[in-house]
């Protein structure tokens, strides 16, 4: 039997797949949508400290687009050109299957796995900045609508990480 890992769906990027690797990180008892590792990620990138950077992982960051583009500037950065162009196709398939979980309308809104996919998804895949972002709930899901610069309207759902810092919430206060 073939043990199952997050990054299978690189060698076949269909939405199936992506959605199984991403069920494997929601799944994670460590998932945390909106934990800070991005954040310390850019610290270590801003510091110059781009070995730690390259061996830092968690759960987290495995499909963040944001967490694969700073490396691979990182990995520029100390002449690893090879590692670098395989980092960067993995952030391109990560944006790709993001596109294919959705159509970004309300009916087929695009599935993330933390919401700052979001803006990478729009910034580095689609080209557009959004101007505003408002949660809705829509037939039991919970949904991110961003509206962009020309008015228009994109949808993406949020569910899981919107239950999940819920559940990280109650957590924390039971103990």
């Amino acid at each position: 039997m073939k043990q199952e890992t997050v990054f299978d769906f690189v060698k076949d990027p269909t939405k199936e797949n992506f959605l199984r690797s991403r069920e494997l990180i929601i799944t994670n008892p460590d998932y945390d949508p909106y934990s800070d590792d991005l954040d310390i990620m850019e610290k270590l990138f801003e510091d110059k400290e781009y070995d730690k950077l390259n061996y830092y992982v968690t759960i987290n960051v495995l499909l963040s687009p944001r967490a694969h583009f700073i490396k691979y500037f990182s990995l520029k950065q100390i002449g690893n050109t090879k590692a670098a162009e395989g980092i960067l196709f993995i952030c391109h398939n990560i944006l790709s299957c993001i596109e294919k979980t959705g159509d970004g309308a309300l009916q087929n809104p695009y599935i993330v796995t933390r919401v700052s996919d979001e803006k990478d998804f729009l910034e580095l895949h689609l080209r557009k900045k959004y101007t505003q972002q408002r949660l809705m709930q829509h037939e039991g899901k919970y949904l991110d609508v961003l509206t962009l610069e020309d008015g228009s309207e994109i949808y993406f759902d949020i569910t899981v990480p919107y239950q999940r810092i819920s559940f990280s919430r109650e957590k924390k206060e039971m103990n």
